[in-house]
């Protein structure tokens, strides 16, 4: 068993390297996916931008509309001003020019003021497309980066994997399945020393009969409370 625990002592520390790797190629993507959303939501800042200064455009063609047709309206009572045929009618259309003026006036000062609301506007949307750019080449930078990292990490995975393959049929089919299962349940450590007559997993305290049967070497011995092997380790353990 001395030597089937060396072997599992190689496994796992091959194991261990693969858990790690394996936890990093299924967080990466979601590293890429949180890049994706903060183009996406800047993309939608764009929008945002773009639809306020459309609809500031058509308000003032709308304003510029309606005052040439309030313009021409005050032309058309002037050139009417002189028909009238008493001073009554005529000092009502005067009343009505005037009030028209007054009215186009008001207009005139929201349509200037309608312009700097879209030279705002404008630059808003220039700033917000400026950020949208940066945001897209930040992450087309993340994307080569997390995209070679995953190259990376899979070659790694396939050169692990094939010195684990190479090791495995040094290790008994039962006790290796008692490893692996152990593996799968403890995220990737299912062999673990002696740490001051404790479980080096879950750091409990172990009894004296589990102590003296690690350090006979003569069967697997698992920790009673997290279940995983234990092994005894001069550099980890006091005896």
């Amino acid at each position: 068993m001395s030597d089937q625990l060396e072997v599992l002592k190689q496994l796992q520390q091959l194991d261990g390297e693969l858990y790690r790797l394996r936890v990093q190629q299924r967080d990466k993507p979601r590293q890429l996916e949180a890049v994706n959303q903060q183009v996406a939501a800047q993309e939608a800042r764009v929008k945002v931008a773009e639809d306020h200064l459309r609809t500031l455009q058509l308000s003032q063609k709308e304003k510029e509309i309606e005052l040439q047709t309030r313009e021409a309206n005050v032309k058309k009572l002037q050139g009417q001003l002189f028909q009238v045929k008493t001073n009554k009618e005529y000092t009502a259309m005067q009343r009505e020019i005037d009030s028209s003026k007054a009215d186009n006036s008001l207009l005139e000062e929201a349509i200037l003021a309608g312009f700097d609301a879209i030279d705002r506007a404008a630059k808003d949307r220039e700033l917000e497309q400026q950020h949208l750019n940066q945001a897209k080449e930040r992450g087309q930078g993340e994307q080569r980066r997390i995209e070679g990292e995953l190259t990376q990490i899979g070659q790694r995975i396939a050169e692990l994997e094939r010195h684990r393959q190479a090791l495995t049929p040094q290790v008994a089919s039962e006790a290796l399945a008692v490893y692996e299962r152990i593996l799968e349940l403890r995220e990737g450590l299912a062999l673990v020393p002696l740490i001051d007559e404790s479980c080096g997993g879950c750091h409990r305290r172990l009894p004296p009969q589990v102590i003296n049967e690690v350090y006979l070497k003569a069967k697997l011995v698992n920790c009673e409370s997290c279940n995983r092997i234990l092994y005894f380790d001069e550099a980890h353990s006091k005896l």
